[in-house]
C-alpha cells in the first residue's frame, strides 16, 4: 500500500501504530512493520527514485492527540518545503 500511495502521487506517507514493544494487540505487528519500513527506506524507495524522507513511521497511541497533531504539523511543513523546491 505504501508503494501504491507513492505511485498514485502521494507526496508523503505516514504509517502509524502502537508503541513497541507490548502495546500492540497484534503481538509483534509493530516490530514487523518497523522492519518493513526500514527495508523500504534503505533499499526499495531509493531504487525507485523516491526520497526515503517522504515515508514516516510514527508510534502514536489513540490517547496521544497532541503527538498526532505535532506530527501532522511537521509533515505539513515538510510538504510546504517540498513544494518550494519543486516550485509548485
Amino acid at each position: 500500500m505504501i508503494l501504491r500511495a507513492f505511485e498514485k502521487g502521494a507526496p508523503l506517507v505516514m504509517v502509524g501504530g502502537c508503541h513497541p514493544p507490548g502495546d500492540c494487540h497484534y503481538i509483534n505487528g509493530n516490530i514487523q512493520c518497523e522492519e518493513m519500513i526500514n527495508k523500504l527506506k534503505e533499499k526499495v524507495l531509493p531504487e525507485k527514485g523516491i526520497d526515503p524522507e517522504r515515508l514516516r513511521l510514527e508510534w502514536i497511541s489513540s490517547a496521544e492527540g497532541a503527538v498526532f497533531q505535532k506530527v501532522m504539523k511537521e509533515m505539513s511543513e515538510q510538504l510546504d518545503k517540498m513544494k518550494k523546491v519543486v516550485g509548485k
